[in-house]
């Protein structure tokens, strides 16, 4: 079918009037404003205001009109009736009826982008219903562009960064995309593979082209063991260290072992004996370990390499062979160890009774017997989750309980406090300010940057972020920085 080029004009908002027959409307309204009460109610306008205010009003999809044969230079608008009554209520409120407060919440939620609503926008005429129809069915019934896989956008994101655009700016941009971070460190992580001299001239094609499943690689560099065995760390914006270097560089010039551990790791991947459900990547699981000790040089690589990651099929190696003893092919402190294997076989020897071995949080000192019932039952839920299984939600109930404690605190002292924990905090530093035992502690946790467990920023991070990893030694950290100021706090 071939379709009929339309003309484009520009046309007042006020000058556009909803279409009592559109095809998102199951009974037709006896006016406009009954149709954009129906739009509102059941189509979601709402949500295209949040858009256009959160995001900008982009006309890649124009609306399309009819001229009104009843109103001299007023058009009827046949395709785009829930972008035009979402612009309309944005002028006027009260015209969204039973939604008149929430658009005002709105408006005054993003108060700095209200002078940019436009009040004139592009359309395409039509000269019937007719023409029109293909058009609108195009829209609605097939699939006029393919999605962008995660690797297109992730490169898209990336392809923003220059000298005076940064990853805040990008943020501010679209702020109705969650994960930024996530997607520049995974476009960066392509461009370090490509950096990287592989002695196997085959795995350099294999990190170029489509084939390598960047999920799996995800997974392998969230944990932070597993990073540190490659030589790479991120930034809390995603960028990979030192940010004054261009990833491929980076990976140009890696050290030798590590080198050697991207090389092994990018191996397993292909031979899909890592994928994203192996137990490789859970936390504290022996597979991670055997993964790590490989990477590090701790195990001798078997070849072929173990099918690292599966329960059922066991290592071509006995657990002697596969990881040497701290007395025998493991080096000493002062030998030519690298740091990373010194750290491994540090982790390795620590007694179990040490605290940051422990699977559970020790409260042991904490009087939390004489708070509200509610606040009460989450330190007993903190002090029996095992950090192994659970280390994000550990996290998350260990920042509800300072957050609610010293809100406890200040309304024990008859101090207003409201908001969330940054807020809570800044209250509790005013007003204890002069108390340099609780501020001492105090400032331990407010002062932190995001990579410091069991700071404000670190909290924050992991409540919102979906990319920010937590394993049981970063709990144990923020726990050191938590608990003595809980125990100031309590009653």
């Amino acid at each position: 079918m071939a379709y009929e080029q339309l003309p484009m004009i520009m046309v007042d908002i006020s000058d556009l009037l909803l279409d009592l027959d559109n095809y998102r409307i199951p009974m037709k309204p006896e006016d406009e404003a009954g149709a954009l009460r129906y739009l509102f109610a059941s189509e979601d306008a709402l949500g295209a205001a949040t858009s256009i205010l959160r995001d900008g009003y982009f006309d890649n999809e124009v609306p399309i009109v009819l001229e009104d044969p009843r109103s001299s230079g007023r058009y009827l608008v046949l395709e785009g009736n829930r972008r035009v009554s979402a612009l309309k209520a944005l002028q006027d409120p009260e015209l969204a009826v039973g939604q008149q407060q929430a658009v005002k919440r709105l408006l005054k939620r993003f108060a700095a982008e209200v002078p940019n609503l436009p009040t004139r926008i592009r359309v395409l005429v039509t000269p019937d219903r007719r023409t029109a129809e293909p058009h609108i069915a195009r829209l609605h019934t097939t699939t006029s562009k393919k999605k962008w896989t995660r690797d297109q956008q992730a490169t898209f994101y990336y392809s923003l960064l220059n000298g005076s655009t940064t990853v805040a700016d990008i943020k501010a941009w679209y702020p109705g995309v969650r994960g930024i971070p996530g997607y520049i460190k995974r476009a960066a992580m392509r461009r370090f593979l490509g950096g990287v001299q592989f002695v196997d001239p085959s795995l350099r094609s294999y990190v170029v082209g489509n084939d390598l499943k960047m999920t799996v690689l995800e997974r392998a560099y969230a944990r932070p063991e597993i990073a540190s065995a490659l030589g790479i760390s991120f930034s809390e914006d995603g960028l990979l260290e030192p940010v004054a270097k261009k990833p491929d560089v980076i990976g140009r010039e890696l050290a030798e072992h590590h080198r050697q551990a991207v090389e092994y790791l990018v191996t397993e991947i292909r031979a899909k004996r890592l994928s994203t459900r192996s137990e490789a990547f859970k936390v504290d699981s022996p597979e991670l370990e055997e993964l790590v000790g490989h990477l590090i040089g701790t195990s001798s690589v078997p070849s072929p390499a173990p099918l690292i990651g599966s329960r059922s099929e066991p290592s071509s190696l006995s657990s002697s062979e596969a990881v040497p003893s701290s007395s025998s092919a493991a080096p000493a402190t002062g030998t030519d160890a690298s740091p990373q294997q010194q750290k491994h076989e540090e982790a390795r020897s620590r007694g179990p009774n040490r605290p940051e071995t422990k699977d559970k949080l020790d409260l042991s000192g904490l009087d939390y017997n004489n708070v509200p019932v509610n606040l009460k039952d989450r330190y007993i839920e903190l002090r029996k989750l095992s950090l192994k299984e659970f280390p994000t939600t550990t996290a998350i109930l260990l920042r509800s309980i300072l957050e609610t404690t010293v809100k406890h605190y200040l309304d024990v002292k008859k101090i207003s406090s409201t908001g969330a924990l940054k807020h809570v905090l800044a209250t509790l530093g005013k007003t204890e300010a002069k108390n340099k035992a609780l501020m001492a502690s105090f400032r331990l946790i407010d002062s932190g940057d995001a990579q410091t467990p069991g700071s404000v920023g670190w909290f924050n991070m992991v409540a919102h972020s979906a990319d920010k990893p937590v394993c049981k030694e970063d709990v144990h950290k923020a726990w050191k920085l938590v608990a003595p100021l809980l125990k100031r706090l309590l009653p």
